[in-house]
């Protein structure tokens, strides 16, 4: 308590380093917390007011009779049948509202406005056959708003025009149309349920009417708090992805958090040495020392851990608004504080903090009484560098065997999994040479500057390169938040390109037209009539249906042949596409070799196929592709195309293409249009969102690895009291005395941070080349963004040196 008393401000960046950790982490678990609570909300809006609800089976209906039977079971006091039929919407240019290449549903208005499965925001609820009520995320895709007229589909593809008269909220992310009973029944043909729901008379225990009550056949039975437990798992769902990123993210800050905590604490002992030396004269036991300094870092992680949870509240507010960035459109509601993000905040706050303090304490129990007596500080022997080395050659090579295990594995998932592995192995081992490395790197950056700048440049290389086990460790936290940074930017440039260059080679068309709405198929009329239309001059027709090859499960496709190196170009692993004919195949890879013959069977019937070429799969076309003749043979119940691939002609400007397809549709509104040129671009911009999410999430890291630098050299101005005054003494101005100081941090900061590039690039593609498998990834190294990011670390390096070399700045000759 006496050494924080007189020297607080030397662990005050200590502090805000834990501060910006637990923060983190206690706002992911703040947003979690409350985004769960509002998830829940969201989808158990159908189950308010349910006790007891009887749902149908996946495809089956429940009857008028036994919503009967429910109203008349014991402890009910009311009962309500819920109708959800598939209904496409059209937009205002009358193509098909879809949600992730799925159209809507209808559901019915209801009788008992207290069982509905829907909340009524604005308007009322439809009460006539001409009205509709749509959901609030359709009305705003959509443009649509109260007393606009909209056009759904029936079973039969008729548009029926309806007046918009109210919005609601519901749960699930699908368009959902609010209509009269009798007019979803006019239009979906049907009239059974798909739920029933009902409450209690008082006193009536759930399970016991659950128990009671009528199951048909595959139905389900639950009481309303199973039904709201099923439906928060769905919620929890959608979560767990964005969750598990976050806690990644947390980890990470917490790690870097380490490094300064554990750098910082052995400065100080260092410093301390002469005092320790002391107290071991004057009767203090090494597990005194010891405990002191533990002691000293459990305050400190006490204080940071209070101070970082109101830090993380502000997180948690902050991902709540914006969530949307992150992928995950959370509904609005307010912050949910429970006991576990103030459990973790202090176990993080106190317990890393004495953890990451342990080494250092452990370090001060070694120094001998007769250090009091020393005047300068021993550096550390040759022998512990070697063992350093050795181990980290050991764990390098562990690491490079695992990720070339990585390499070669062909299931995508477990090869991801050993090139991390591989990764984080070899990373620990970058940073136990770090000290061996990091001096020279700093030395190689700072040539050009000692040239240019004179002296200042050369004794801030220098005083980087005299303690390189501190600059390393002071580097260390910057190296992992630049490498992770790099790495994800990698990644995710390389998975672009690579699928930027497939979709190009395998398919050089605009337009894929595909079945929607329960519609398994194209009508052949829609490729037939696009044949016939000059603005496109490739229209090919894809057909597929399910068979089995070798007792295995296969997707049977055939193609136009004109189609086959024109409209679909796969990869040739062997044989020769020009070999493809009657009687012969094309094969996805292990589905058989280059002349054997195959025994494919579907619909019943079997045909004898050989391999003419062994191809890349393709999920549009199918595993083995047939002729058209031999697919017509073998499925003949296949008679809609299951895919149609559009080319616009030379001179078609996208508009005009875009205008003519739809009118070509106007008599088929259940084929859906998928764009390539929109696909392209919604995935570019898909990336560049994962690159900012991965630089603003990693920037907390970064942050604290700046406190870091901020840390490191105020000690080191404190260390250099007497040697500032010596170069001041010898002619240094105070202006240039600064500038070391704040070249030194650059210099450090821009060494860090370009071992992290190097070091993220390399297993950024090693990492998308194992999630391709068997085709190979295409590098794209995002060398703007890296090239930022080293400017940035080394300026926001030099920003962190703003104070200390201020206060080195001041030092008086007479010091000297």
């Amino acid at each position: 308590m006496r050494g924080i008393g007189l020297r607080p401000r030397r662990l005050v960046p200590t502090a805000l380093a834990v501060v910006l950790a637990v923060g983190f982490v206690a706002g992911t678990m703040i947003f979690s917390d409350s985004a769960e609570e509002a998830l829940v909300g969201q989808y158990a809006r159908s189950a308010r007011n349910v006790d007891v609800a009887v749902t149908a089976g996946a495809g089956s209906h429940l009857g008028a009779s036994t919503l009967e039977e429910v109203r008349r079971a014991d402890g009910v006091a009311a009962a309500a049948g819920r109708m959800r039929e598939r209904l496409p919407l059209l937009d205002r240019q009358g193509r098909l509202v879809t949600a992730f290449g799925e159209t809507g549903y209808g559901v019915d208005a209801g009788d008992r406005p207290e069982l509905r499965a829907f909340e009524l925001v604005d308007g009322v609820v439809p009460t006539t056959g001409d009205e509709m009520a749509i959901d609030s995320a359709t009305a705003t895709a959509t443009g649509y708003r109260i007393g606009d007229t909209a056009l759904v589909l029936d079973t039969r593809e008729r548009r029926r025009p309806l007046r918009v008269v109210g919005v609601v909220a519901v749960s699930g992310g699908v368009s959902t149309t609010v209509l009269t009973r009798g007019e979803l029944t006019r239009l979906t043909g049907s009239t059974g349920f798909r739920e029933i729901v009902a409450t209690l008379r008082p006193g009536a225990d759930p399970a016991t009417v659950r128990d009671a009550l009528p199951a048909p056949a595959g139905a389900r039975v639950r009481t309303g708090d199973q039904l709201r437990h099923d439906l928060a798992e769905q919620a929890f769902a959608q979560l767990s992805g964005l969750s598990i990123g976050l806690a990644l993210f947390a980890a990470v800050a917490v790690l870097v958090a380490g490094f300064v905590i554990a750098n910082t604490f052995t400065i100080l002992v260092a410093q301390r040495q002469r005092e320790i030396a002391l107290l071991r004269c004057v009767g203090a036991g090494r597990g005194h020392i010891f405990r002191s300094v533990l002691t000293e870092s459990a305050l400190v992680g006490v204080a940071g851990a209070l101070a970082g949870l109101a830090v993380g509240g502000g997180v948690g507010w902050g991902l709540m608004k914006g969530s949307a960035s992150l992928g995950t459109d959370i509904p609005a509601g307010g912050l949910v504080l429970t006991p576990w993000p103030i459990v973790a905040s202090l176990l993080v706050g106190v317990l890393g903090t004495v953890v990451s303090a342990a080494v250092p304490a452990f370090r001060a129990t070694r120094v001998p009484p007769i250090a009091a007596l020393r005047l300068v500080v021993p550096v550390s022997g040759r022998r512990s560098r070697r063992v350093q080395v050795l181990v980290a050659v050991l764990i390098c090579v562990a690491g490079t065997l695992t990720t070339v295990a990585g390499l070669r594995t062909d299931q995508p998932e477990p090869a991801m999994l050993l090139v991390v592995a591989g990764g984080i192995g070899n990373f620990l081992a970058l940073l136990l040479i770090s000290p061996l490395v990091i001096g020279r790197l700093v030395a190689a950056l700072g040539w050009l500057p000692g040239r240019l700048l004179g002296v200042p440049a050369r004794l801030a290389v220098a005083n980087a390169r005299r303690n390189p086990g501190r600059t390393a460790a002071t580097t260390a936290a910057l190296l992992v938040g630049v490498a992770l940074m790099a790495g994800g930017s990698t990644i995710a440039a390389t998975v672009d390109r690579t699928a930027e260059v497939q979709l190009d080679e395998a398919y050089p068309v605009d337009y894929l037209l595909t079945g929607a709405g329960g519609r398994k198929g194209v009508p052949a009329a829609v490729g037939a009539g696009l044949r016939r239309d000059p603005s496109f001059d490739l229209v090919a027709a894809v057909r597929q249906t399910e068979g089995k090859l070798s007792g295995r499960k296969i997707t049977v496709g055939s193609l136009d042949p004109g189609a086959i190196g024109s409209a679909y170009r796969p990869v040739v692993t062997s044989g020769r596409l020009a070999d493809f004919g009657p009687g012969t195949a094309l094969v996805a890879a292990g589905r058989g070799t280059v002349g054997k013959r195959l025994s494919v069977t579907a619909d019943g019937r079997t045909a004898t196929v050989e391999v003419a070429a062994v191809v890349q799969a393709s999920p549009l076309v199918g595993d083995v592709v047939l002729w058209p003749g031999d697919f017509t043979t073998l499925g003949p119940a296949a008679r809609d195309d299951s895919l149609v691939m559009v080319r616009t002609a030379p001179g078609v400007s996208p508009s005009d293409g875009r205008a003519r397809l739809d009118s070509a549709l106007q008599a088929h509104p259940l084929v859906q249009v998928d764009d390539l040129a929109s696909v392209r671009a919604e995935r570019g911009d898909a990336i560049r969102q994962i690159v900012g999410i991965i630089a603003v999430l990693l920037g907390f890291a970064l942050v604290i690895a700046l406190v870091g630098i901020t840390n490191t050299l105020s000690l080191s101005v404190l260390e250099r009291t007497r040697e500032s005054a010596l170069v001041r003494a010898l002619g240094l101005t105070r202006a240039q005395l600064s500038a070391t100081l704040m070249l030194e941090a650059l210099l450090m900061a821009a060494a860090g941070a370009l071992a992290g590039v190097l070091f993220g690039v390399l297993y950024g593609w090693l990492t998308a080349e194992a999630a391709f498998g068997a085709t190979s990834a295409l590098l794209a190294v995002p060398a703007g963004q890296l090239a930022a990011f080293v400017g940035i670390a080394a300026l926001a390096g030099a920003a962190a040196a703003v104070l200390p070399s201020r206060r080195a700045g001041r030092a008086s000759v007479v010091g000297a």
